[in-house]
């Protein structure tokens, strides 16, 4: 007997087929989004557990040593610190998320040796010291070394580095705290604009627990302002950087370095980040002609 049309296709088995597919996909990207609210801290911090140790001989020749502070919620916390010879400023360096303050001594050390006060900022979770990282950790971190330099050194209004994720850390210091200037390498105007561009199929600005919005500080920050960006880094794309200097609200420079990645200062071969650095110190300097290595 011929089938009629009605019972030759029925669309169930095709509509139970689609709906067991969405509900795959849904339950895919459910425990995409619990791994990435969960293993954030673990996307965002690289921290480098090896304690800093003792100073090396060329950095303690350049006035460097080691010194130790507490914060504000308890934790003892190691760094390295070279105090700055008569007239000169202190220059407060925050790190990037990747290894640990003892990385950067090699070029940061000229900038000791010219006279500069240099603290080589440590975090928790850091070279050995105790605690996890986190934005509310690193914010205590700094203002305890900002206290530190003022309570040890006299010194009220230093001027603040940030590399990286340390840019966020220096530009929300800046907001809080008087500053003479700010020296940012490779910065970003938001953890959350990052992941954002980074996991577009995910509500990533609704995941973050650590969103370090430097945006909304820099209109607060109206003392002199540096920017450094490398044309080829590819870890935070340069309009970041030409944004957070259009955004100050005080003197702002952008410099962008073609070939240079991230951070600039330790992949800029040529050197034109340090002296862009060591050019822009100099109106803080005892010397106007003051300059590094001289």
């Amino acid at each position: 007997m011929p089938l009629d049309a009605s019972s030759a296709f029925s669309p169930a088995p095709l509509l139970q087929a689609l709906l067991a597919i969405a509900g795959l996909s849904t339950l895919v990207w459910l425990c995409a989004v619990a791994v990435v609210w969960g293993r954030q801290e673990r996307l965002i911090f690289r921290p480098d557990a090896r304690p800093l140790g003792p100073v090396p001989q060329h950095l303690a020749a350049c006035r460097f040593r080691p010194e130790r502070l507490r914060t504000a919620d308890g934790l003892t916390l190691h760094f390295w610190a070279a105090p700055p010879l008569p007239g000169y400023p202190v220059l407060v360096v925050f790190h990037g998320n990747v290894g640990n303050a003892a990385d950067r001594s090699a070029l940061l050390a000229p900038f000791a040796e010219a006279g500069y006060g240099m603290v080589l900022a440590e975090y928790r979770g850091y070279a050995g010291n105790p605690g996890a990282p986190s934005e509310t950790g690193f914010l205590e971190d700094a203002r305890a070394h900002l206290d530190w330099v003022a309570a040890c050194w006299g010194e009220r209004a230093p001027i603040l580095c940030g590399e990286s994720i340390g840019s966020g850390v220096a530009v929300r210091m800046a907001k809080e705290r008087p500053v003479r200037a700010v020296v940012l390498d490779a910065p970003y105007t938001s953890i959350a604009d990052l992941a954002a561009a980074m996991y577009r199929w995910l509500p990533a600005r609704a995941l973050l627990r650590h969103r370090f919005d430097s945006m909304a500080c820099l209109p607060e920050v109206r003392v002199p302002l540096l920017v450094l960006h490398g044309e080829a880094d590819d870890l935070i794309p340069p309009e970041h950087g030409r944004r957070v200097a259009a955004a100050a609200g005080g003197p702002a420079e952008f410099l962008l370095l073609p070939g240079a990645g991230h951070p600039v200062l330790g992949n800029d071969p040529a050197g034109r980040g340090a002296a862009a650095v060591r050019r822009f110190l100099d109106a803080f300097s005892p010397r106007l002609d003051a300059g590094i290595g001289t």
